[in-house]
């Protein structure tokens, strides 16, 4: 009677806890709906390389391109291989400066100049001031040795040499093309930048390269070259401050991996857009037509939450009119996009959302709550208060000093883990129940378990979640812990003998080990690490004929389900609860229908999906599931006496 009540109780703190997660993520929900508007951009070099092929000015090819739906230009920070390739500059060694062919060069300088040439050292020979002004510039900030001659009253050429590691210089930036900025502000267009990182970064260059970005007209976004940020990481709150000046979002490139952009991004309160792009060689290894590119982009800006496409120009040998493919490329993602009622023209930035201590430290008591009830149903009620006053310690105290997100976070993995096992303890019975019960039961069954989605979404509804700054970690042994403690309470629950399920694995425990279990051991043991392979942040490459299943899924539904739920675990869930658990022949039937459940409560630790489309693929998953496992009852009891007479599975005991 005693424990009836705790069961009340903890009940009734799930339920609060759950109405302040839905407060949660319902204002979540209001950020997301009013986050819709989507920047397409392309790559400045490459528009005019394209502009070159066909015989066009640069600025007449932004302006087509800008028709077509782009409305920012990406313009990277060149090297000096590229400010030579766009003839700003001239490179020669110090031998090859004196070559009697470049003696013109030399010559204006006198010949003292000319004694002074060093032969393994580079010149940089260039004939705009301004050009010469901001290189120099640039140089001089990043610590890079160097000396300046400039030209005699009435000549126009100036010298720098560079007296520094070659293999660091090549990659080094030169602060941007003068031409470039000007051709994209003339073309009506705004412009992101890409900065390159530099060794020996300072707090004073540093300083001086990101206030020429302010002489940058219509700046919409930063973003950085390389794997560290410049200045990383004793330098970071001074790039954060600089930033700021700047007054636009930093840009979060998808799929790459940049030491410092996290920190940088949480100290610049969020102000972060994330890019996706299909990179030109992802294109050339797998040839994609314009309805995958489309595709492509689509699933990242309504699923993902990207808010910058950048669209390469793709260069196709069986195309006779790169120019035309790649407008129309521009055009048909615009009309896509336009089509799922997104607006294309700026990047949208998420709203910061505030979330007191109060409301998560009340969330966080329904994941203690839902622990307490889980350690009583497996029958330890002594063990439940233990936890539970541990629980609410160290709850609160993390709160307390301001460890806000890792307790969050390590909240959030005990809820996923959680609840699914409880769902699962509760609504698995050992008799069969008739069809229409059965699909009922799985639908609280799924019910239940996303009490545990929920109590996540509320405890890791910071913005930077949903920006990837911070993400959901344990994935895979949130996959994982559920299935070894549903085996362990079922298994030994269901064995043969007298005594509780405790002692039954106590003497399981002491029993001999054969061969054969040995074996059958080593194959669950491969199961389960292909299951594991397949989920997490970083899962394993999936084969081609499943991405093409995916897409026919998409262009179907709209919202693709998971596979794990509808083609797997709903169905095998719906024929357990028809037919119970009424030995440990079950087992399989139990853990496959278990992938189902922790599969529906792991779709929300995608934080960055809109809940949405998060609601909308777990809804396909039941209703398709619901289908398949309708059918796989009418298969079971087709064959289950052939099963059972041939070769004697599913008996009861």
């Amino acid at each position: 009677m005693r424990e009836n009540k705790w069961k009340v109780i903890l009940i009734g703190v799930i339920i609060v806890s759950l109405l302040a997660a839905g407060y949660i993520a319902w204002q979540r929900h209001g950020l997301e709906e009013n986050n819709q508007s989507v920047a397409m951009s392309v790559v400045y070099d490459e528009v005019a390389s394209l502009a070159r092929m066909n015989g066009l000015d640069v600025a007449e090819a932004l302006g087509m391109f800008r028709e077509s739906g782009v409305s920012t230009v990406l313009i990277k920070e060149p090297t000096v291989g590229d400010a030579q390739a766009a003839g700003e500059l001239l490179m020669r060694t110090g031998n090859e400066l004196l070559l009697p062919g470049n003696a013109a060069i030399w010559q204006q300088f006198g010949e003292s100049f000319r004694e002074q040439i060093k032969p393994d050292y580079r010149y940089l020979i260039i004939w705009d001031t301004e050009v010469y002004q901001r290189v120099q510039g640039q140089l001089q900030a990043k610590k890079v040795p160097v000396r300046s001659w400039e030209g005699r009253e009435g000549t126009s050429v100036n010298i720098i040499e560079v007296a520094y590691n070659w293999g660091l210089f090549e990659q080094m930036g030169l602060g941007f093309l003068a031409g470039a900025v000007k051709e994209v502000n003339a073309a009506g267009l705004q412009a992101m930048v890409q900065v390159r990182t530099w060794n020996q970064v300072t707090p004073e260059g540093l300083t001086y390269v990101f206030r020429e970005l302010r002489k940058i007209p219509n700046l919409s976004g930063v973003l950085f070259n390389d794997p560290v940020l410049p200045g990383f990481p004793e330098q970071v709150r001074l790039l954060s401050y600089l930033m700021e000046e700047q007054d636009v979002p930093l840009v979060q490139i998808e799929f790459s991996s940049q030491k410092g952009l996290a920190k940088l991004g949480l100290l610049l309160d969020k102000n972060v857009v994330r890019l996706h792009t299909l990179t030109l060689e992802e294109d050339i290894k797998k040839d994609y037509d314009i309805a995958a590119m489309v595709d492509r982009f689509n699933l990242a800006a309504t699923e993902r939450n990207i808010r910058v496409l950048l669209l390469h120009t793709y260069m196709k040998t069986d195309v006779p009119d790169m120019l035309a493919m790649n407008l129309q490329l521009v055009e048909e993602t615009r009309e896509n996009l336009q089509a799922e009622g997104l607006q294309v023209g700026e990047a949208s930035v998420l709203q910061p959302l505030g979330v007191s201590r109060l409301v998560l430290f009340v969330i966080g008591l329904g994941v203690i709550a839902g622990a307490m009830l889980l350690v009583l149903m497996m029958g330890w009620p002594r063990l439940a208060l233990g936890c539970g006053i541990i629980g609410l310690i160290a709850w609160t105290g993390l709160l307390a000093v301001d460890m806000v997100t890792p307790a969050c976070k390590i909240m959030a993995f005990i809820a996923v883990v959680v609840f699914p096992t409880l769902s699962l303890m509760l609504n698995v019975r050992q008799g069969g129940v008739s069809l229409g019960r059965s699909v009922l039961l799985l639908l609280r069954t799924s019910l239940y378990s996303l009490a545990g989605a929920l109590l996540m979404v509320g405890l890791l509804g910071d913005v930077g979640f949903m920006l990837k700054l911070d993400q959901f970690t344990g994935v895979k042994l949130a996959h994982v812990v559920p299935l070894l403690l549903l085996t362990m309470v079922f298994c030994f629950a269901g064995a043969k003998g007298d005594g509780s399920w405790q002692r039954k694995l106590q003497q399981f425990l002491e029993q001999p080990v054969l061969v054969k279990f040995t074996i059958l051991g080593g194959v669950l043991f491969a199961a389960l690490l292909v299951y594991v392979s397949r989920t997490g942040n970083e899962s394993a490459a999936i084969s081609d004929w499943e991405l093409q299943f995916r897409t026919l899924l998409d262009n179907i539904l709209g919202v693709r389900p998971r596979t794990k739920e509808f083609l797997l675990g709903h169905p095998l869930l719906l024929l357990l609860l028809y037919l119970g658990y009424r030995n440990n022949q079950y087992i399989p039937l139990l853990l496959g229908g278990a992938i189902g459940q922790i599969s529906l409560v792991n779709t929300y630790a995608h934080i960055h999906t809109p809940l949405a489309i998060s609601l909308t693929r777990s809804i396909h998953g039941l209703w398709l599931g619901i289908i398949i496992g309708l059918a796989l009852i009418i298969l079971w009891r087709a064959g289950e006496k052939l099963l059972i007479k041939r070769w004697g599975w599913f008996q009861e005991d």
